[in-house]
């Protein structure tokens, strides 16, 4: 079967050219052939593709290591065969050295094909090899440009050292240069820690036909700050040999994020557990401050008598000033009871979701906040008020004690412990054209300049993590800016930072205050349903002087005395009952008697019930809040009576 062969003949000699081409033809080749024999037509003829050449050693133009140099010039790949009558061993060290292939005596061309034969499966195997070196160094060109545009970091690592480091890995651990990480230790740029793991997943990679996931994992930066990393490495084929490629993904923004998470779920069940508390509170508040009032008011009564009955009998004297020094107890007691009270009340509405917008005295909210972040406070700064008389602004008490008590925190986190005599935390509230302004002033570190900028940004934080969750000044203006309103900052690094609040005033006139309510006309007929039976004997005890009250502790009780013909003036029930609430209670009171409806006052010691605010919303219902404040209670009687 013929075999095309294009052929190359460097050859002075017609006869000899002829004498070799027939020795291949005999071997089954076809030949398209050229015959040069000088230096210049050898180059022309180069500019063609050519399988093989043949070249005679000496010629009178041109000799073997000339000819073997100009194809060497123009980088041709394609075999040559020396074809002489005598060469001598140093020639042909020589011209193996520039080039050729092979020798062939003319005096023994049986050799000629089978040297042929050999050359043209070489350079078949060379030429293959050639272009997949060429296919090889286009791929890694072109993987190292890719690894450029990769935002992840990436380490190509041989011999446990890194041979090849992407812009984003440099950037990533603070290298000047890619050139930077060249030849460090792969093992060692991860924490002391997690060393040996990535030496033993740098083992399982050598061994794995598939990638490794190395895990998340702490690296050292070449400044000495560590970064979290998300690690996976492959082996691969890299300037031609064995490497392992490793991915880097910094995950400390995912991390910190996934921390801040936590600390913002954390936060929401303290709210929740805060407005558990302050309910549960309450109740015992309720019945501890209406006994320690209707003590003092019995012992007062007692002393007033003893007094009058000391003129005759000199040993009450001492009796009455023993009952004041209890009255002065007493009376430090329910000082202690208001403060507890103050505190389930403050919790209460810092946890309650109430977005329920109402008129509110900027000075209580913030007296409210201080409470709250007394314990923050108390070992960094005094607190020094300013508050001058203002008028209401129209918001949630709730969002703006969020709004406050971030702010007095941030002014407390900002003075350092240990420091109390010599810092201050101001809270300066006035009115300043058609708004209500509110100043918290600290004497703190002040904020650095280029942080200034992030303040608002979420998630954006200078406290170490799980102090801060980078989310209070955002929630804080969009609160703020929600009510028509705005929060500025201004702060000088080591003099303190000023935080300023600006809120319309409302635009609705705001009682006086000044009426009082009348005395009750006459004694009524009370029932008080409550499932904590102290709560109820506490109402009892208070006011039994005044009314007649009947005490229940279920719903199912009271409807039953009404539904018996029972009349009272006044129904007093806990909004939170169990088995049928007291919203229930009333829609079953409505639904036969409307007029009795009417007389319905609700107690609540906090609640986030749905079904309770929404018929709080749609009802006009009167409500009070435990602990109950009996001034309150017998001033609603009044009116209640009255109407």
């Amino acid at each position: 079967m013929s075999r095309t062969l294009r052929l190359l003949m460097i050859e002075d000699s017609e006869d000899d050219a002829a004498l070799l081409m027939r020795e291949l033809r005999r071997a089954g080749y076809e030949l398209m052939t050229k015959r040069v024999d000088t230096a210049g037509d050898l180059d022309e003829a180069l500019n063609s593709s050519w399988d093989l050449i043949l070249c005679d050693y000496r010629m009178p133009n041109l000799d073997a290591p000339t000819a073997l140099s100009v194809v060497s010039a123009r980088q041709v790949q394609t075999p040559c065969i020396i074809v002489s009558g005598t060469v001598g061993e140093e020639r042909a060290v020589n011209a193996l050295r520039l080039g050729a292939k092979d020798f062939v005596l003319k005096s023994n061309l049986s050799r000629l094909v089978s040297a042929v034969e050999r050359e043209l499966r070489d350079s078949e195997v060379r030429i293959k090899h050639a272009l997949a070196e060429q296919t090889l160094r286009a791929t890694e060109a072109s993987f190292r440009a890719a690894f450029e545009l990769i935002p992840d970091g990436i380490l190509v690592c041989r011999d446990g050292r890194v041979i090849h480091a992407n812009g984003p890995a440099a950037k990533m651990l603070a290298a000047v240069s890619q050139d930077e990480l060249q030849h460090s230790s792969f093992v060692e740029l991860f924490l002391a820690a997690d060393q040996p793991a990535v030496s033993e997943r740098l083992r399982e990679t050598l061994d794995s036909t598939t990638p490794v996931p190395f895990g998340e994992l702490t690296m050292v930066r070449l400044d000495g700050r560590p970064i979290a990393v998300e690690t996976t490495a492959t082996s691969v084929h890299f300037d031609g040999q064995s490497a392992v490629l490793g991915v880097l993904r910094d995950v400390s923004a995912r991390r910190e994020l996934i921390a801040r998470t936590m600390q913002v779920d954390r936060m929401l069940a303290v709210g929740t557990l805060a407005a558990g508390v302050g309910h549960e509170i309450n109740n015992p508040l309720a019945y501890v401050m209406a006994n320690v009032a209707y003590a003092t008011d019995e012992i007062s009564r007692a002393q007033q008598q003893l007094e009058k009955l000391s003129v005759r009998e000199p040993t009450t004297g001492t009796v009455a000033a023993a009952l004041s020094e209890v009255v002065g107890i007493l009376a430090e007691v329910d000082e202690g009871t208001r403060r507890i009270r103050d505190i389930a009340r403050d919790l209460s509405t810092f946890a309650r979701n109430d977005e329920e917008l109402r008129l509110i005295d900027l000075r209580a909210v913030a007296d409210s906040a201080l409470r709250m972040a007394t314990p923050e406070i108390r070992q960094r700064a005094r607190v020094v008020r300013h508050y001058d008389e203002i008028p209401q602004v129209r918001a949630s008490v709730s969002r703006l004690s969020q709004v406050l008590l971030n702010l007095v925190v941030n002014a407390a986190h900002a003075i350092p412990k240990g420091a109390h005599d010599t810092n201050e935390i101001g809270v300066n509230i006035r009115s300043e054209g058609g708004n209500v302004v509110v100043e918290i002033v600290d004497t703190g570190s002040g904020i650095a300049p280029e942080h200034r900028d992030r303040l608002f940004t979420p998630f954006f934080t200078t406290k170490p993590v799980g102090q801060g969750t980078g989310l209070g000044l955002a929630i804080s203006r969009r609160i703020v800016r929600s009510l028509g309103g705005d929060i500025q900052l201004e702060s000088a690094q080591g003099r303190g930072t000023t935080a300023r609040v600006v809120l319309p005033a409302a635009r609705e006139p705001t009682p006086d205050g000044t009426s009082k309510p009348a005395p009750p006309p006459r004694r009524a007929r009370l029932l008080f349903i409550d499932d904590e039976r102290l709560v109820g004997a506490a109402f009892q005890r208070s006011l039994s002087r005044e009314h007649d009250i009947v005490v229940v502790e279920t719903t199912a009780d009271a409807l039953a005395r009404l539904r018996g013909g029972e009349s009272f003036d006044a129904i007093f029930c806990d909004i939170n009952m169990p088995s049928m609430t007291g919203v229930e209670l009333y829609a079953a009171i409505e639904r036969s008697s409307p007029q009795v409806a009417a007389r319905v006052v609700m107690i609540t010691g906090g609640t986030d019930d749905l079904d309770a605010k929404d018929f709080l919303a749609a009802h006009s219902v009167p409500l009070l809040e435990k602990p109950l404040d009996m001034s309150q209670v017998r001033a609603l009687l009044a009116e209640m009576l009255v109407r």
